[in-house]
């Protein structure tokens, strides 16, 4: 097979646990459009401290984390990965220069980027790459060890070379390669210490300063002579990221002068007064594969009736739920997000709002006096049970009854599992560029697909087969997204999730890094005088 490089779209990943999904969900980002203060970036505060508003994990150990976006947020500046997710969805060079399977599939070599080091001095190399993927292979009951399963083996082919022997062909490797669980390289000093939860070793532009958990954590950038490998990284003497709190905390840290950038998912009419006059920047991320959705239990009434699904799909009128709370998202109608093999536009036309087609699938599926839906039970997340409201009103106008429970984000997970909720109002989405474990997540996994239907679990074998071409693997994924259309085997709502407040300083924001799993590397954002 060729060697893939820069630019080449490998999208897989490997879906570990649940918690991925739904961590890498709540607090995402993506690629992105700017208005408000004028973006031309201007001489580059070297001394600045940036100070960004995001969630904090209670440990920056890969080993202790049950997911990997959390761990992203909290430890871009310090870590960096052996493949790094684009913004635009194509796996891209970082610690590895080039990658390249074996023409059956069950090895994959690796040529890693020469003259890098950890902070602590440690050559970065085939032997510390081995001692990382080693560890994390022999990491058994965690989400690290489980992400890098696929892995039987590694070897050392020279100091700049390192071989990966599979147990199948399969393209999931690379997305543990460029995930925090499996991708992130410590310096093998670190590797069997016992402070990896508090202070991490890695190659990035930044070493730690002072970690709070769960509250923040602070890094100052490498004075070591040659010590940060990409130009583009380390600009700022200092960045922080903080844990604020709750909206109105963060607002008021932002316009108070308390931080420079902020995650905002809804809309910006309390900002609108500051944008128009230029003291703060607006930052829709555009391009981000996360989808929100109605799911269904199949295993239960009335959702275990094809006509009833796509009476529901009908009954929802997602351009005006969109209007209403994620303006700065796309109204999503087929069960498939913009941006993945496989998407065709043509499908959004499939479930348009029409709530007298809707009825008239529930008169022929015997429902012509209504229904009891049952019970959705709703992340109580951001706008969620906002928008479960509407789509009870909904749903209301075409003769089903449903009631709404606010169930907590990770709750739920475990909850919808067990099969205990008639629908949910969900996150269905994962940190992936892979459309083979797309499927999975979507319709095939039982963790999130109660009841699903057996015919995608066969039709979706062999998808991640890396011997298998780029364009074959995007025309059986279409063939998948049709059947699962016109199955209504969910309720698509929103594809999206918002984007930044800042200061008018804080440039980047328009060319992140990675945006993967709908979470910001901020690697190359920086602040001007």
């Amino acid at each position: 097979m060729e060697p893939m490089r820069s630019g080449r779209r490998r999208r897989t990943f490997l879906v570990t646990c649940a918690a991925v999904a739904v961590a890498a969900l709540v607090a995402a980002c993506g690629g992105a459009t700017s208005s408000g203060a004028n973006s031309d970036s201007g001489e580059v505060d070297r001394s600045a401290h940036l100070r960004i508003a995001y969630p904090v994990t209670q440990s920056l150990d890969p080993h202790l984390a049950p997911e990997p976006a959390q761990l992203l947020i909290a430890t871009w500046p310090v870590y960096d990965r052996l493949i790094q997710v684009s913004a635009q969805a194509t796996y891209e060079p970082m610690l590895a220069t080039e990658w390249e399977f074996s023409p059956d599939g069950k090895s994959l070599t690796l040529t890693l980027r020469e003259g890098v080091t950890f902070s602590d001095g440690t050559p970065f190399d085939a032997d510390a790459v081995k001692a990382n993927l080693d560890n994390y292979i022999g990491a058994t009951g965690t989400a690290l060890g489980a992400n890098v399963a696929g892995i039987a083996k590694v070897e050392v082919v020279d100091p700049s070379t390192v071989k990966l022997d599979l147990k199948s062909a399969s393209t999931t490797v690379l997305s543990a390669l460029s995930s925090e669980l499996g991708g992130v390289m410590i310096s093998p000093k670190a590797l069997g210490g016992k402070d990896l939860s508090t202070h991490p070793v890695g190659t990035g532009a930044y070493v730690i300063d002072e970690f709070q958990p769960g509250q923040k954590v602070t890094y100052k950038r490498r004075t070591d002579e040659g010590g940060i490998w990409d130009p583009k990284t380390g600009q700022s003497a200092t960045v922080s990221i903080s844990t604020l709190g709750d909206t109105e905390a963060t607002t008021n840290a932002l316009k108070g002068g308390q931080a420079d950038l902020i995650v905002w998912s809804s809309g910006v009419d309390r900002f609108q007064t500051d944008i128009d006059s230029g003291k703060l920047k607006h930052t829709v991320m555009d391009g981000v594969l996360n989808m929100v959705g109605l799911n269904f239990n199949h295993t239960r009434k009335p959702y275990n009736d094809q006509l009833v699904r796509q009476a529901v799909n009908y009954a929802i009128d997602r351009e005006a739920l969109v209007e209403a709370f994620m303006p700065d998202s796309a109204a999503r109608v087929q069960p498939w997000p913009d941006g993945l093999p496989g998407f065709d536009e043509a499908r959004e036309d499939d479930y348009s709002f029409d709530p007298d087609k809707a009825r008239e699938l529930l008169e022929e599926a015997g429902y012509g006096d209504g229904l009891d839906g049952g019970e959705i039970a709703v992340a109580n997340v951001g706008v969620f049970t906002l928008a479960a409201q509407t789509i009870q009103s909904n749903l209301k106008d075409v003769g089903i009854n449903v009631t709404l429970r606010n169930v907590d984000v990770y709750t739920l997970v475990t909850e919808w599992a067990q099969g205990k909720a008639d629908a949910e109002l969900m996150y269905m989405s994962l940190p992936s560029i892979d459309a083979y474990s797309w499927v999975q997540r979507l319709f095939v996994n039982p963790v999130w697909s109660v009841g699903a239907d057996p015919e995608i679990a066969t039709m979706s074998t062999g998808l991640d087969d890396s011997t298998m071409s780029e364009d074959d693997r995007a025309a059986r994924t279409a063939e998948i997204i049709d059947y699962a259309s016109e199955k209504a085997l969910y309720a698509p709502l929103w594809q999206g999730v918002g984007g930044f407040m800042s200061t008018p300083n804080v440039q980047g924001l328009d060319d992140l890094a990675s945006v993967n799993g709908g979470v910001a590397d901020f690697r190359e954002v920086y602040l001007t005088k």
